[in-house]
């Protein structure tokens, strides 16, 4: 069902009317396009690297201006899931920032922070469904 905003994922298309979890999932859209990026150029990996901490942390800012509005409706558990998985995606771009001079390793890390954040979206939907009564 077509919703506000739509977004194509590897999962599938995934829809919300919600802003703060279209934010989520718009962020989680644009790492797609940087899942296997690699380069051999530190200045670029770097940039590009905090490109990725910024799309993870506003992800985290969208998900608590979410739980303010609906956080009594949606299950706690769903919500430390999805909290775990965008803390785990920080540590992996600090952790591959930390690689530098490493190109190869500190590419690894795109990847890895995609295919983590990709496996919340069932859950951000969940949250997402809950807050509306649709669950």
């Amino acid at each position: 069902m077509l919703r506000k905003y739509n977004y194509n994922l590897e999962t599938g298309t995934v829809g919300t009317d919600d802003d703060n979890i279209a934010n989520i999932l718009y962020n989680i859209n644009r790492m797609e396009m940087r899942k296997n990026y690699s380069c051999s150029d530190l200045k670029e990996l770097d940039r590009t690297l905090g490109e990725l901490y910024f799309m993870v942390s506003d992800s985290k800012v969208h998900l608590n201006r979410f739980l303010k509005i609906f956080g009594e409706k949606v299950n706690a558990d769903t919500v430390n899931e999805i909290v775990t998985a965008l803390d785990n995606a920080l540590k992996t771009v600090s952790a591959a920032s930390k690689e530098r001079p490493d190109t190869t390793k500190m590419c690894m890390g795109f990847s890895l922070v995609y295919q983590n954040l990709l496996e919340i979206v069932p859950l951000v939907l969940t949250l997402d469904d809950q807050a509306v009564g649709r669950v």
